[in-house]
Parts: C-alpha cells; sequence; structure tokens
C-alpha cells in the first residue's frame, strides 16, 4: 500500500509520462468544474437565484467528468483515436456551462466566465476541424440558454441584453478560434522543425561515421568497434580477427583511367567485402585504398578464409566506368587477436601480414602474428 504523497500520486496518475499527461488534464477539468459548482452553490446561498435545478446539475456535471479520468485512469480509452478524451469532455463542459447560465439567474453573467475556462484549456490542443466544430456547438449551446432564459423569464434575461451578450459571446468564440489557428500553425512549424533537427542530425551522425564515397563505417568508427572488441574480448574471452586490405597499384589506376574511376574501383571493393562479410562482422575505408574488415566471434581460419574468398572474387571482378573496363587486384593482411594485447597491436600485425604479402608479389592473403608465413594466391 502507498504510504507517501509521491506513491499517492504515482497510483493516482500512474508513471507513464503519456497517461500521466492526460489524467493531469481530466483531473484539471474535473477541479475547474468542482469549483464551478461551488460558486453556483455560493450564488445561490447569496440569494443571487433560488437554486432551481442546481443539485442536478452539481452531480452530472462533476460526476460525468470524473467518470471520464477514472475511464482514462484504468485504460479503457487506451486504443481510441482519442485517448485522453478530449472532445467528449469539451463537448461536457461547454454543455454544463450552457445549462448553468440558464439555472443561474441574475448570476448568469458570472458563468461566461466557465465557458472562457472551458475554452482556454481546451482548444488549443485540438486540431483544427474538432476546434470549429467546439466553436460551433458552443455559440449553439448558449444562443440555445440566452434565447430560452429571454423567453421563460425576460426580466431576469432581458432580450436587449442577451442580444448584447449573444454578439459579444460570438467574437470572443471567433477570437479562440484565431488563437486556436495561430498555435496550430506554431505546433506545425515545430514539428516541421523537429523533422528537419532529426534528419540533420542523422546527416551529421552518418558524416561522422561513414566515409562519403563507398557509405562504409570511416577510420574514426572502425577504431571505436575494435577498442570495444578488444574490451569485450578482456570480459568473455572469445576469439576476434582483423584484416587490412590494400589496392594494389592503385595509383597505376587512376593514372590510367582518372580518379572517377579509381573512386569507382573502391567503391567496387567496398561492395564485395560487404557482400561477402558476415552481419556479424564490421568493415571500412581506413583511408585511401586501404580497408580494414573486423570479424567477430571467430576462429583464426574463417577470416583467412573470408579474405581469401575476397581476393579470388575482386580478381575476377571487372570495374566498369563509361566506356572503360578494367580490373582490379589486393592484397590482404590478417591477424587473430592474442588475449591481453591491445587492439592496436593487433592491427599492427595485421599490417605488418600486408607488408607481406605485397612483398611477396601482391594479389595475396598472408596471416600475421599466430601463422606466420600463411599464405594464399599468385
Amino acid at each position: 500500500m502507498p504510504t507517501t504523497p509521491l506513491e499517492l500520486l504515482d497510483l493516482l496518475l500512474t508513471r507513464d509520462a503519456t497517461q500521466r499527461i492526460r489524467l493531469v488534464n481530466a483531473a484539471l477539468a474535473s477541479t475547474m468544474m468542482a469549483l464551478a459548482a461551488l460558486v453556483m452553490h455560493l450564488m445561490t446561498w447569496l440569494g443571487v437565484n433560488d437554486g432551481t435545478g442546481l443539485w442536478i446539475w452539481t452531480v452530472v456535471a462533476v460526476l460525468s467528468l470524473v467518470a471520464m479520468f477514472v475511464a482514462i485512469r484504468l485504460g479503457w480509452t487506451a486504443r481510441l483515436d482519442d485517448p485522453s478524451l478530449a472532445m467528449p469532455q469539451l463537448l461536457c463542459a461547454v454543455a454544463s456551462a450552457a445549462v448553468a447560465y440558464r439555472i443561474a439567474g441574475a448570476g448568469h453573467g458570472a458563468t461566461l466566465l466557465l465557458v472562457a475556462l472551458v475554452l482556454m484549456f481546451g482548444m488549443f490542443g485540438l486540431r483544427r476541424t474538432q476546434a470549429w466544430l467546439i466553436a460551433a456547438y458552443t455559440i449553439a449551446a448558449f444562443a440555445l440558454a440566452m434565447y430560452s432564459g429571454a423567453r421563460e423569464h425576460p426580466a431576469i434575461y432581458d432580450p436587449h441584453v442577451q442580444a448584447g451578450y449573444f454578439v459579444g459571446f460570438v467574437v470572443f468564440v471567433c477570437g479562440f478560434l484565431a488563437v486556436n489557428e495561430r498555435v496550430a500553425a506554431m505546433r506545425q512549424r515545430l514539428r516541421s522543425q523537429k523533422s528537419e533537427l532529426a534528419t540533420a542530425l542523422e546527416r551529421i551522425n552518418r558524416l561522422a561515421t561513414r566515409d562519403e564515397l563507398t557509405g562504409l563505417l570511416n577510420r574514426r568508427a572502425m577504431a571505436a568497434l575494435l577498442d570495444a572488441e578488444q574490451h569485450r574480448s578482456l570480459r568473455a574471452g572469445h576469439q576476434w580477427s582483423v584484416a587490412i586490405l590494400d589496392v594494389d597499384h592503385f595509383k597505376r589506376v587512376n593514372d590510367l583511367h582518372g580518379h572517377a574511376a579509381g573512386d569507382e574501383a573502391l567503391c567496387a571493393v567496398a561492395r564485395v567485402c560487404a557482400s561477402i562479410m558476415r552481419k556479424c562482422d564490421s568493415v571500412c575505408r581506413w583511408g585511401g585504398e586501404e580497408y580494414v574488415l573486423l570479424f567477430r566471434d571467430s576462429d583464426p581460419q574463417l577470416p583467412f578464409a573470408a579474405a581469401e574468398r575476397i581476393r579470388t572474387t575482386l580478381e575476377s571482378t571487372q570495374v566498369c566506368f563509361g566506356s572503360t573496363t578494367f580490373g582490379v587486384t589486393v592484397s590482404i593482411g590478417v591477424a587473430a587477436h592474442v588475449p591481453g594485447e591491445d587492439a592496436a597491436s593487433t592491427l599492427s600485425r595485421a599490417d605488418r601480414a600486408l607488408y607481406e604479402a605485397k612483398a611477396a608479389g601482391r594479389n595475396r592473403v598472408w596471416g600475421g602474428g599466430t601463422e606466420p608465413g600463411r599464405s594464399s594466391g599468385i
């Protein structure tokens, strides 16, 4: 059982942020109606009116809003298009205000303040169509209340005064509509700006972690992944490996076919690497024509086999750029992580293996560190 005020508040309003907002608004509406009922009873006590129908009005007006609060709290409205019951609460509050105007007698002018509160707290959260519907409904409800009062009790509801009230009331409601339009426009502008900001942040995040040419991870992102993998290995003791891939004689590709063709060759290498590597692995453009491949949760045989498959696939792939077609080969150095060493050391061994692959004639895969001298290729 809740014992502290905060626990009681959580029991009443729940801890769900969205539901809490709905319940707070519903509780505010119920409280305002209860205060309005108190004012109506005060006017009766002061002799402003005879109190005819007051208790019936009080019970119906207050309990209807309380019932809506309970329905929201119990989750009965969760699947509705309007789970906060904003429209039903407004319709009920306006009807209650119109009836209050009719039974308030000589104090009927004070009840116009009640409808002002209702519109102020309720209309600004409505869509345009809903706001117009509530405005028309409010004008119609008070037109009926003013007309019936002037017809049945002209001494209290002077017809000329009621006509003046009605004109002023229409202007008042139209003013609320105008403000609602401005607020709706501001909300739309904020939503648009929020969407643009989210798009910009997504683009910034992509630029910060992705290579602009190939779409692969960039060097910064891969360095962070390598460090994270090294720390994960310390905790769990799993195996992982890293490979460095370099496009053979890439300067010659640029010189013979142009830099745009060289860019297409880099993209072709990226596509082949991404298509062969597992989803749990990662590949990045390390810089220039170099790529780094991270193989997670793998024994030393798998990275070597994957690297060899990448090499042979690229060897048989023709890069097409305009009317030009040419081939590329790659050299790859592979190193398995040794428990206890840092990521930079593993990468350094892969780099030495790459150097050995180049020294042995390029277009081959060379294992470094734990498998010295292991190679494949022509």
